[in-house]
């Protein structure tokens, strides 16, 4: 119980006045006087009356007196106060850990101080009695423990400790989920509205809201970060360009640019220097301005001296500088695809067709960033065919990663590539199917209809094609995958295993629209991708992305920094996450038996980089509304009791007289 007005309480010297009231009554004092009957009988009723006068008055005392105390009560306003179940003590610690928290000065990052200073306010916390929740804002935001008490102390440090142990480092190189934090904090704020949530971090935010935040940047940081870098092709040559950019403060020094696999030539003054395959590396002085982004530029177009760069292939382009400033991370940058992969085509036919001739052309043209096609076309005559194939050139049988052959089909097809047969005379034994005999329609022969979805059919539409001179596949084994059809009889089927990759047509070209419309140049484009796709869809990944990865093997291996050990896949299509910045190697072997490495690279977000970032908003919880438990007011209850004394001394008085 508690009393709004303690002063009330002198009303208890009214319990002196009533005492004194009680010591200045009259005494009245017996006297003697004659006596009647009538007396008598009234002395003896009053006799037996006196035991009951004396309880009466006792009684008539107390009630006056307690009317006196409940006055003294009342003047003193009591109450009892309501329950607060909200302590403002208990604290909600958000840990940033994104990439900009690896910055360091002196050996210790930004996220071994916020984990310093988080311990200390957990101990601070938990010698008040409160309880404290950590958040740690990585990738995802996760709770590392919720609502610990004091009890807890020793374990919720080493689960801190454990944060920033060297071999299981927590902090990311990303973004962090600092909105998933703070929605992880509204579910404790609903357990106590008025916890306060503290966030420590490097990134400044001009409106922080209702947020406690704790800045653990340190004035002597600085980073120098290579943000980007592209290989533009001009003119059939490379033009290189580096974003670079400076935080904290300005910055003067080296660029290293090593080009590994360099095709083309260097001068530097009157001395030229021819590159066959070689590795160079070209130092560059720079200049940057804190906070702005310079673009150095190399080759065609080049902004800094450096010497007459004209390179048409590289492997890698490897960016550095040596500079030891705060974030580490970002002071190198790989780049891959200067010199796509080799894929070799051979293509045979007694009855040359110009539009596949052209189709081959096209496609080298078209998909010279992933690959350099080199075509060997074979052109057989009747007459050659009976001496023995070819005056142009022999069929070779290895080597290549495409075979195309129209009309007349070897005996023995290749083993170490993806075979086309076009309106084939016979097809060998091993492929175990059979053809019809030709047939021959008039007018605008039959039209196509599609088999079952199939990547190869993307985008084509069956209908629109035409043949008036096609034969039918009248067998074949489980193993194909019918593409196309006539007449209810398939003329297009597609096998795809790792020792027997066959794409069949028994349609003649030379009397069919196939070659002229739209949908032959995309079947073509389809049928590379789904027999020798090429194995990512880029050089440069983002952290945190999805890479999908294509194999035309049956083992592929990838390695990288984000992965303890060398992964291995035995079916493909395949998805991996990546989460650390550096050179990725993906390697496998096909049925050719050449070996096959490709690499990519994958950069930290740009916005990491800047260890000055400045946020306009930081994203709040929502607090739940306070509802305070209201005081019981008793002036009310006093007063009842007040008026119950009242009556009963009324009462008691009342019997007295």
């Amino acid at each position: 119980m508690n009393w709004l007005t303690p002063l009330g309480f002198l009303g208890f010297i009214g319990l002196l006045i009533l005492l004194l009231i009680y010591i200045l009554k009259p005494n009245y004092q017996n006297k003697q006087v004659s006596t009647t009957y009538v007396w008598r009988l009234s002395l003896k009723y009053r006799k037996k009356k006196i035991p009951i006068s004396k309880l009466r008055n006792i009684l008539l005392i107390i009630c006056q007196v307690l009317i006196v105390c409940t006055c003294a009560f009342m003047l003193a306003q009591p109450f009892i106060a309501g329950e607060d179940k909200h302590s403002a003590n208990e604290k909600i610690i958000v840990i940033d850990a994104s990439g900009s928290m690896l910055a360091q000065v002196g050996g210790e990052t930004r996220f071994e101080r916020a984990i310093d200073q988080a311990k200390d306010l957990i101990d601070e916390t938990f010698d008040k009695g409160s309880v404290v929740s950590v958040i740690l804002a990585g990738k995802e935001a996760t709770f590392i423990r919720q609502r610990a008490t004091a009890d807890m102390r020793d374990t919720l440090k080493r689960e801190m400790d454990a944060l920033i142990d060297p071999n299981d480092f927590k902090c990311t190189y990303g973004n962090a989920d600092i909105d998933g934090s703070m929605t992880l904090a509204e579910s404790v704020l609903e357990a106590n509205a008025k916890a306060e949530v503290v966030l420590f971090t490097g990134t400044t935010y001009i409106n922080d809201g209702k947020v406690n935040v704790r800045y653990v940047s340190d004035p002597g940081e600085k980073n120098v970060s290579i943000a980007n870098v592209q290989a533009i092709r001009e003119e059939n040559y490379y033009r290189i360009e580096v974003d670079m950019f400076s935080y904290g403060q300005n910055y003067s020094g080296v660029l290293n640019v090593q080009i590994t696999g360099a095709q083309g030539t260097y001068g530097v003054g009157d001395s030229t220097q021819s590159l066959n395959n070689e590795t160079i590396t070209i130092p560059c002085s720079v200049d940057l301005i804190k906070g702005e982004r310079t673009k150095v530029r190399l080759g065609i177009k080049a902004s800094y001296n450096v010497g007459e760069l004209q390179i048409y292939a590289y492997d890698s382009i490897y960016c550095y500088i040596e500079e030891k400033d705060s974030l580490a991370i970002d002071n190198a940058f790989y780049l891959y695809g200067g010199t796509p992969q080799k894929l070799k085509i051979q293509y045979y036919s007694t009855l040359n067709n110009i539009f596949m001739n052209s189709m081959l052309l096209d496609l080298q043209d078209l998909l010279r960033d992933d690959w350099d096609i080199d075509i060997k076309t074979i052109k057989d005559s009747d007459s050659a065919i009976a001496n023995g194939y070819g005056k142009e050139g022999e069929i070779e049988y290895e080597g290549y990663d495409v075979y195309i052959f129209e009309h007349r089909i070897p005996d023995e097809l290749p083993t170490d590539g993806l075979v086309i047969l076009l309106y084939p005379d016979e097809v060998p034994k091993s492929l175990a199917l059979t053809l019809s005999q030709p047939k021959h329609l008039g007018g605008d022969g039959t039209v196509f209809t599609a088999g079952e979805s199939h990547p190869i059919m993307e985008y084509v539409n069956a209908s629109n094609i035409r043949s008036t001179k096609y034969k039918t596949i009248t067998s074949y084994d489980s193993g194909y995958t019918p593409l196309l059809y006539a007449n209810g009889e398939p003329v297009a089927l597609a096998k795809n295993e790792a020792d027997s990759k066959v794409l069949i047509l028994t349609f003649n070209f030379h009397y069919s629209n196939f070659p002229i419309i739209p949908e032959f140049p995309t079947f073509m484009l389809n049928t590379l991708n789904y027999f020798i796709p090429t194995t990512f869809d880029k050089n440069i990944y983002n952290l945190y992305d999805k890479v999908v990865l294509n194999s035309r093997s049956e083992l592929m291996t990838v390695a990288g920094p984000a992965f303890a050990e060398t992964l291995e896949f035995e079916t493909t299509p395949v998805e991996i996450y990546v989460d650390a910045p550096g050179s990725y190697t993906v390697t496998q072997t096909p049925i050719s038996g050449n070996k096959i490495v490709d690499r990519f690279s994958v950069v930290i977000p740009e916005e990491q980089c800047d260890i000055t970032r400045t946020v306009d908003t930081l994203t709040n919880p929502f607090y739940p509304t306070i509802i305070e438990d209201i005081d019981l007011d008793l002036v009310i209850y006093f007063a009842i009791a007040l008026v119950t004394l009242l009556f009963c001394e009324w009462w008691l008085k009342s019997r007295d007289n």
